[in-house]
């Protein structure tokens, strides 16, 4: 069995690449061991550039071990201690024995700046035991929007436009905000979202756990998902595993990517897990 190390410096478990993480440990179950240091290791998986110990991988890397390298956009500068995420790229994306990319998209966005001969495609499964249709009951009317961070891409502005077209031609519909929300609208509760039409918007905190997403997504039709330059949303993969339809989403980024291939086939955690074994198992 091959054994993998996983290194992570950060101390947070929210957002997508946490989210990947913990699916990929749940798909390669008995088929592969994880180990807590490099030295036990066949494989270093660095599943973001981002949270790792550069002289760790060094090291790793000087004593035989593979490296494997996971992109799945491009850091930003402002979420980088030495604002250096494009050199990281650069410097390891040449290092490492295999670079697997989240998308077309992303392979296209973020692989300008990697010069490396052993590149693949794996797009992110999902975790179908969480997220799936059991138990949904709907109103047919209900748009959710959700976010977990501040990022500007998530184009929370945009979303509640596309939800003022919706109301217009539906006034039965109602929008769940879920996470985070710009903080000029959540001081002005009294503005309801700046909407010009008087539509029901509820808003609920961040679902802090897979399965309260995952409650919550089963209670609505719609995700709202204007989403920018994403490479591949675990969100958005996820809503469609609860049987919700995602609307407006953006040409920029893996959004269409990954909506072709989730509704038009059941790709799990196990299939995604699946294909990273059949690499890791090549080097």
């Amino acid at each position: 069995m091959i054994s993998i190390y996983i290194p992570n410096t950060s101390k947070t478990k929210l957002g997508g690449g946490f989210r990947f993480l913990e699916n990929l440990r749940k798909g390669l179950e008995d088929k592969a061991k994880i180990v807590d240091r490099w030295q036990d290791a066949d494989i270093v998986f660095v599943f973001s550039i981002t949270t790792m110990d550069k002289g760790e991988v060094y090291e790793a890397k000087k004593a035989g071990k593979k490296l494997v390298l996971r992109i799945d956009n491009l850091p930003k500068k402002s979420r980088n201690k030495r604002c250096s995420p494009v050199e990281r790229l650069k410097e390891f994306g040449s290092l490492a024995d295999l670079v697997v990319y989240q998308s077309e998209w992303c392979k296209m966005y973020a692989g300008y700046f990697i010069k490396n001969e052993n590149e693949v495609i794996i797009n992110n499964g999902v975790d179908t035991k969480i997220f799936n249709t059991e138990g949904r009951k709907t109103d047919g009317n209900t748009y959710l929007y959700i976010n977990y961070n501040d990022n500007p891409n998530k184009r929370f502005d945009e979303a509640l436009y596309w939800f003022d077209m919706e109301w217009r031609k539906n006034n039965d519909a109602r929008l769940i905000i879920a996470g985070n929300a710009p903080r000029i609208y959540l001081e002005n509760k009294e503005c309801n979202w700046d909407l010009p039409v008087p539509a029901r918007v509820d808003f609920v905190d961040v679902q802090h756990t897979p399965e309260a997403v995952a409650d919550l997504m089963r209670t609505c039709d719609y995700l709202l998902y204007p989403s920018f330059a994403e490479a591949a949303p675990n969100s958005l993969i996820e809503a469609i595993a609860c049987g919700m339809k995602p609307i407006h989403l953006n040409k920029e980024g893996g959004s269409i990517e990954m909506y072709d291939l989730h509704t038009n086939n059941s790709y799990t955690v196990v299939d995604m897990a699946e294909q990273y074994l059949k690499q890791f198992n090549k080097l």
